[in-house]
C-alpha cells in the first residue's frame, strides 16, 4: 500500500470535524495509541461523548467498510463502536466514531498482544465472553470471500478461490529458510479438507488489542477496529487470535465460542488456518526486523505442519504450556 496523504493539524482537524456537525469539546484532539494504518486521537463532544478520530497513514482507508460492519454487529447485538462520521476531501481522510468503554484485553492499548502478559480474571471471563459474541457474529452472511467493500461484498466467490489467491503471492526469497514456503505448499495440498461454510462476516483482524472489556465485570464492550473486516470461514478469525495471544487466553475464547467443544472439520479448520495466519504473520514480522515475534510464530507453525503431516490437528496449536499457565479446560 502506498502511504496516506499528510495528516492534518490537529486544530484544522477539530475544526474540519465541528463544521460537519460534531461538537468537540475546547480540548479539542489528543494523540491516542495509533497503529500502522491510522494515526489516532482521543475527544469529546461538549455534551461528555467520548470518541475516536482516525486520520489515514495510508492510501485507500476502509472506514466505510468498518462503518457497514459496525453497524451489522450492532444490529445483531454484538458491541462495537458507532461510527458518527467518515469522509474524504481533496488531500485527506477522517472517521469519527465512538469509544468503547474500558480497556482491550491486552490490557492497555499501549501493548500489541498477549503473548507474555499476566492475566487478569477479567480478562479471562471477557475471552470466554468474546468467543460467546463471535459465535453470534459469524452468523453474519456477507456477499463473497476476501475484502469486503460496503455493504459487505467480496471478490471471490469460494473459501478456497480467496485462500488460493492469498498464497499465490510470490516470495521473492524465503527469509525463513524454505519454512515459509513449506507451509504455503501444505496447506495448498489440504484446501480438501475444508468445509465451504458460505461467506460470513469476519472480524478480520481478530486480535485482543481490538476486543474491549470492562475491567470490573469482564464483560465484552466492543470489537474495534473493523477496517480490517472480511467475508471469509468464521473459524479465520479464531485461528488468527489463538496464533498471536496468550495460550490460556485463546483457551477460554475457544471456549466461549465452542461450548460443546469442536468437531473435527473444525479442528482440521482451525489448524490450516493457522498455518497460513502464522505463514503470513512471521514474514510481516522478519520484514520489519521484528524478531521475537516471528520467532514465537516459528514454533507454532513448526507444530502445526507436524500436526498435518502427521493428519493430527488440533484445536490449539500443539506447543507446551509455560509455567504460569492455567490448568487446560478439558473441552478442547
Amino acid at each position: 500500500m502506498s502511504p496516506g496523504p499528510p495528516l492534518p493539524a490537529g486544530e484544522a482537524l477539530a475544526a474540519r470535524i465541528r463544521s460537519a456537525g460534531i461538537p468537540l469539546d475546547r480540548t479539542g484532539l489528543t494523540p491516542y495509541v495509533s497503529g500502522a494504518d491510522n494515526a489516532v486521537f482521543a475527544a469529546r463532544t461538549v455534551d461528555g461523548r467520548h470518541l475516536i478520530i482516525k486520520v489515514p497513514l495510508r492510501a485507500a482507508p476502509r472506514y466505510a467498510t468498518a462503518a457497514w460492519a459496525a453497524e451489522a454487529l450492532t444490529a445483531h447485538g454484538v458491541p462495537a463502536p458507532r461510527v458518527l462520521r467518515h469522509y474524504v476531501w481533496e488531500g485527506g481522510a477522517v472517521c469519527v466514531e465512538s469509544r468503547c468503554p474500558g480497556l482491550p484485553l491486552t490490557g492497555t492499548p499501549c501493548r500489541l498482544d498477549t503473548t507474555d502478559a499476566t492475566l487478569s480474571e477479567s480478562a479471562m471471563r471477557a475471552a470466554l465472553h468474546a468467543g460467546a459474541l463471535l459465535r453470534v457474529a459469524h452468523r453474519i452472511t456477507v456477499g463473497g470471500y476476501g475484502k469486503l467493500t460496503p455493504p459487505g461484498t467480496g471478490h471471490h466467490h469460494s473459501l478456497t478461490a480467496s485462500i488460493r489467491h492469498d498464497l499465490s503471492r510470490r516470495l521473492s526469497a524465503d527469509p525463513t529458510g524454505g519454512l515459509a514456503t513449506c507451509a504455503r505448499q501444505l496447506v495448498t495440498d489440504n484446501l480438501w479438507r475444508l468445509r465451504d461454510p458460505g461467506p460470513h462476516l469476519l472480524l478480520g483482524d481478530c486480535a485482543a488489542r481490538h476486543i474491549f472489556h470492562h475491567p470490573d465485570t469482564g464483560q465484552v464492550s466492543g470489537f474495534i477496529d473493523l477496517e480490517s473486516a472480511r467475508g471469509g470461514d468464521p473459524l479465520a478469525d479464531l485461528a488468527g487470535f489463538s496464533v498471536r495471544e496468550h495460550r490460556d487466553l485463546a483457551r477460554a475464547l475457544l471456549e466461549g465460542y465452542f461450548p460443546d467443544g469442536a468437531t473435527v472439520d473444525q479442528t482440521w479448520a482451525l489448524t490450516l488456518h493457522r498455518t497460513r495466519i502464522a505463514t503470513h504473520l512471521m514474514l510481516f514480522h522478519l520484514t520489519r526486523r521484528e524478531y521475537r515475534p516471528a520467532e514465537h510464530l516459528a514454533e507454532l507453525l513448526t507444530a502445526d505442519l507436524h500436526a498435518i503431516t502427521t493428519e493430527t490437528p488440533t484445536v490449539l496449536s500443539a506447543q507446551p504450556h509455560s509455567p504460569h499457565s492455567h490448568q487446560p479446560s478439558s473441552k478442547l
